[in-house]
């Protein structure tokens, strides 16, 4: 464990558009919302990657997107948890990854967005009891929350997403999104 946090790191299983895309990775060449990481445990992202499956001719552009609530857009981020760019001729088999899901937005750029929508759409997270948009890393991630994987630019080619997060110790009952059965 590298510290990062408390619980073991594991990579998010991903779903996706189509049963073709399933066997294929998705597919470069449609620029479209491909694939979905659904959330089920409180976790922090350490990186988004695409594992190459054909021969990328031409570059392309890959963006992670987080969603606060599954199949819902409203307040979705644009890459906040990873762009990737895929360069012309990348082989198969590569990996390509980013990073960026560790950043945050600063203090004073929280303090801008002044509604739980603009908050989330950069990245933030609305507190609904102090009215405020709340810094934390863009990819903290709880029950309920989805990350939808995006072809931006398209080429030839075809990628597999993979998201590797580190499982954050929580209990159910305090997460927002987590209701248990009666």
């Amino acid at each position: 464990m590298s510290g990062y946090n408390t619980g073991p790191r594991v990579a998010l299983p991903c779903r996706y558009a189509t049963a073709a895309l399933a066997l294929s990775g998705c597919n470069l060449a449609n620029t479209a919302d491909e694939a979905y990481f659904d959330i089920p445990f409180k976790c922090n992202v350490v990186y988004a990657a695409m594992v190459v499956q054909t021969i990328v001719a031409g570059d392309a552009v890959v963006k992670f997107d987080r969603q606060h609530a599954a199949s819902n857009a409203t307040g979705r981020t644009d890459g906040t948890i990873a762009t990737i760019n895929l360069p012309d001729t990348t082989a198969i088999g590569q990996v390509i990854y980013d990073k960026a899901a560790q950043g945050s937005l600063t203090a004073a750029a929280a303090a801008l967005l002044v509604t739980a929508a603009t908050c989330r759409a950069g990245g933030g997270f609305w507190n609904t009891s102090t009215e405020l948009c709340e810094r934390k890393t863009y990819g903290y991630l709880e029950p309920g929350m989805q990350v939808v994987v995006q072809v931006v630019s398209g080429t030839t080619g075809n990628a597999t997403p993979m998201l590797v997060v580190d499982m954050c110790e929580e209990v159910f009952g305090n997460l927002a999104n987590a209701t248990e059965t009666t």
